[in-house]
């Protein structure tokens, strides 16, 4: 006889982490725009009005999930951090990190709203002058 999967509940203590909406307090894996749009509010609006970041937004082991990448970490703001200053502390810099540690800074700007809020954020200056490569418009601290 074939064995049906239970639904999970969202207090089975089965490790699973949920966000919940600070407006109808619905547990979900993410808070997203899709969400948001049943409330008739955006997701700036939303963060601002409860005082939240977009970590906060989106629940850790759901990360984990999303990402196929060997040695992805969900990072956390002080997680994040703590990440940069261990590449500069290896690297002696954190220049080209599009390149080399593309996650990180993707997790940056997801965090903090922009690079130049996470360099701030991790303690470098974003107003230091940033390598670019001929024919590539980024920039890299």
């Amino acid at each position: 006889m074939e064995q049906r999967k239970r639904p999970r509940s969202f207090d089975s203590g089965d490790g699973i982490e949920f966000v919940r909406c600070r407006i109808c307090g619905d547990h979900r894996r993410v808070i997203n725009s899709q969400h948001l749009s049943k409330h008739d509010t955006e997701r700036g609006t939303y963060m601002e009005e409860y005082h939240l970041t977009p970590d906060e937004l989106i629940a850790k082991d759901f990360r984990v999930l999303q990402s196929s990448r060997p040695g992805y970490y969900p990072h956390g703001k002080s997680d994040w951090i703590a990440a940069m200053k261990n590449v500069y502390k290896n690297d002696g810099h954190v220049g080209h990190l599009q390149d080399n540690y593309r996650h990180l800074y993707e997790q940056g700007v997801w965090i903090f709203g922009d690079w130049d809020k996470a360099l701030l954020a991790a303690g470098f200056d974003p107003g230091i002058p940033r390598h670019s490569r001929p024919g590539n418009p980024r920039r890299d601290f």
